[in-house]
């Protein structure tokens, strides 16, 4: 007579045998080969004079069998996995930016590229992130030193590319060419003079308006203007109402620029609590069309920043770097004025 546990063994169902992994060597006794040649098959390895006969045996016995290369095993051949790293900074936030980083990571994976974002924060850190996952590239969209992007380099990385070289007030090039195109626009619309209106020190994204503020100095500059003046805005109203009053001229026409459409709507209200008329006295545009400018009153002029473009054309470049060309190509913003009444 069985006792209960000899019945509760009895009757346990049998574990299912786990299957084991197909491996190269298992190609090789099928297709009659050494597990090397078909190494050298599977991986298309240049310089092996292996007959078209022998390889096609070797394809067929790896189909039948299901034979998947162990992604292990070709980082530690290739000396680098298929990871890119997106290495971003806390001021890369933002309507643009989702979109931005999602057409990176899009492109890199069409590359067949396994993208991981990291926020820097210590170059301590991702050196022993890098060494960690040995990644193929690491593109950072954030300042890294000369002395760190060598030693990514000598870790075995194949494709570095940096958006700066480690200051954090780095020239953003592309940012600069933003605050070109709104100085332009309001100068070539009849403006006499131009205001620079930038989010607070506290704010994060200060050093992307720097970047863009000096693409609206280098136009004055060209055009033999005055530096614009410069005002830091608060979601504040009445501290960004003084902030305006002190800075803005009572005559002739001036231009804003202001850093984003956030920052653009607060100096439109403040502007008109000082009784001046807009676009007649003060012209203002804001960047990166948010939904919520057009029903500004008056209606928002603003940046149109095509985060999906341009965030495909840095990963392509990042793609293309071969060595002829340098690894910190300078990217572009794709983007074009939005006309609407408040310019």
């Amino acid at each position: 007579m069985l006792s209960e546990n000899d019945e509760m063994a009895t009757n346990k169902p049998a574990a299912t045998p786990t299957k084991r992994r197909v491996t190269a060597a298992d190609v090789g006794r099928l297709s009659g080969v050494s597990g090397a040649t078909v190494s050298y098959v599977l991986n298309d390895v240049a310089g092996q004079t292996i007959p078209d006969s022998t390889r096609e045996r070797v394809r067929a016995a790896a189909a039948q069998l299901g034979y998947v290369p162990s992604a292990a095993a070709a980082s530690l051949r290739r000396g680098h996995s298929r990871i890119v790293l997106v290495v971003t900074e806390p001021a890369l936030h933002g309507f643009v930016t989702e979109p931005f980083l999602t057409a990176i990571g899009a492109r890199l994976t069409e590359g067949e590229f396994v993208p991981i974002t990291h926020q820097f924060t210590t170059e301590r850190a991702l050196r022993a992130l890098v060494e960690e996952i040995r990644p193929y590239g690491v593109l950072a969209l954030a300042a890294l030193s000369p002395e760190l992007k060598a030693d990514i380099a000598a870790a075995g990385v194949p494709r570095v590319y940096s958006s700066g070289q480690g200051d954090p007030t780095f020239r953003r090039p592309w940012e600069e060419e933003i605050g070109a195109l709104q100085a332009n626009y309001l100068l070539d619309g009849g403006a006499d003079a131009l205001l620079y209106a930038s989010p607070t020190q506290e704010n994060l994204r200060t050093v992307m308006a720097r970047s863009r503020e000096l693409g609206v100095i280098a136009v004055c500059a060209s055009r033999g203007l005055p530096p614009p003046r410069h005002i830091d805005v608060s979601m504040d109203l009445d501290r960004s109402l003084t902030a305006v009053a002190s800075v803005i001229p009572r005559e002739g026409k001036v231009g804003i620029c202001a850093f984003d459409d956030e920052i653009a709507s607060v100096v439109l209200s403040a502007v008109q609590r000082l009784a001046m008329r807009v676009p007649d006295d003060v012209r203002v545009i804001g960047v990166d069309d948010t939904p919520f400018a057009p029903f500004l009153s008056p209606p928002l002029t603003t940046i149109e920043v095509d985060g999906r473009k341009t965030g495909r054309a840095l990963a392509e470049r990042f793609l293309s770097i071969e060595g002829s060309e340098p690894a910190d190509a300078i990217s572009h913003a794709v983007a074009k004025v939005i006309p609407r009444g408040s310019g």
